[in-house]
């Protein structure tokens, strides 16, 4: 069974009767395109032999209340980050923002601000070093402030971190070390992250999953608006074994399911076959069925028969496996509720024996060990 159930306009009177008894129904609409509307069905999580099948298949893994009290025992940081997103939507500064969270770091120093002016969605880049002994060990460090669309009627904000030229895809073969201070530069301005990488039952599950060294890297902080969210796309990028999306405060809607199958309910759909299906998703200029996935409440409704819908609430967390380029989970997200959320999504990565700095709660030990890793 899945997660999440979609009603059309033919179940609207089972969502009424559902809200007397009590139960949550949200609307799905993002960027005024309306998808119906979902309510929780259940919140069990999966068990190792299908979360096992899942990961290796690319499909979805829903991780309902996996973060247990986190959210509540973050609070503070949860709701000051919360604040800060909406003084940048209000025009606040982001230097400001990230110089009044790691102004004193003894690491972090300050290297520059720029804006990508072709990239209209970008609002700032700020650029920090690494300092150890008053050596610079790490470079080119930035956090990069921009909107999630540049549709004006959907005010979602995003925050990622990582380092080098976009441009050239430099944080695919960044040092151990670098990215280390990468990571250390998110968590220091964004102390919720510990909300997810002291996750000890999160983490046992990704040890298991994985079964090698690895990372939580190119970390994102989402503050998805209402309205608003990410259109169908995939995450599978060279050595990244797939993504962990925590949903920390509001509520997340995700359509998503691995490649193979989503083609397949392309075809069923009408389209001819599930090759020129893939080849129109990988595409992406194909208009007919950028339509069909993003704004159809039809096709929406085929996806969540089909275990395609999930409701993430704070607590919660979705894994989204990327083993190949043919078998990754393509999803999309819709925000719901009257009010910006807040998610974080990491990626995850292979890594080496010695990586990592100490302070990162994620690499406090390493799969299968019980031995301390510092670089």
């Amino acid at each position: 069974m899945h997660s999440a159930r979609h009603l059309d306009s033919r179940a609207i009177d089972i969502a009424q009767s559902l809200r007397r008894r009590g139960r949550e129904v949200w609307p799905l609409l993002r960027r005024n395109a309306d998808l119906g509307q979902v309510v929780t069905v259940h919140r069990d999580l999966p068990n190792e032999r299908a979360e096992t099948a899942a990961w290796r298949a690319g499909e979805p893994i829903f991780l309902p209340g996996i973060l247990g009290d986190a959210p509540k025992r973050f609070a503070t940081e949860i709701d000051d980050c919360l604040q800060m997103f909406d003084r940048l939507r209000d025009g606040g500064e982001f230097l400001d923002e990230v110089e009044a969270r790691i102004g004193d770091d003894d690491n972090l120093r300050y290297a520059g601000s720029t804006v990508d002016q072709d990239d209209p969605r970008e609002v700032e880049r700020i650029f920090v070093n690494a300092e150890v002994d008053d050596a610079v060990v790490a470079e080119d460090l930035w956090a990069k402030l921009a909107w999630i669309t540049t549709e004006e009627v959907d005010a979602s904000l995003r925050i990622r971190f990582s380092n080098g030229l976009d441009q050239q895809e430099e944080w695919l073969a960044t040092s151990d070390q670098t990215v280390s201070w990468v990571d250390q530069f998110a968590l220091r301005t964004f102390p919720e992250c510990r909300a997810v990488l002291s996750n000890a039952a999160l983490r046992k599950r990704l040890d298991r999953l994985i079964a090698r060294r690895y990372r939580l890297s190119e970390r994102i902080i989402y503050n998805n608006a209402p309205g608003g969210g990410a259109v169908f796309h995939h995450d599978a990028e060279p050595s990244q074994f797939g993504v962990v999306f925590t949903q920390l405060n509001g509520r997340t809607a995700w359509f998503t399911m691995a490649k193979p199958r989503l083609a397949k309910l392309l075809v069923r759909y009408g389209m001819r076959n599930a090759r020129q299906a893939i080849a129109a998703m990988d595409s992406g200029c194909d208009e007919l069925v950028q339509d069909i996935l993003n704004r159809d409440a039809s096709f929406a409704a085929m996806l969540a028969a089909n275990g395609g819908l999930f409701l993430l609430q704070a607590g919660d967390a979705i894994l989204l496996p990327s083993p190949s380029f043919q078998a990754c989970a393509w999803h999309s997200v819709v925000a719901v509720g009257d009010r910006p959320s807040l998610a974080h999504s990491y990626g995850i990565f292979g890594r080496a024996d010695d990586y990592g700095l100490a302070g990162d709660p994620w690499l406090a030990r390493s799969p299968g060990s019980t031995r301390s890793i510092h670089g």
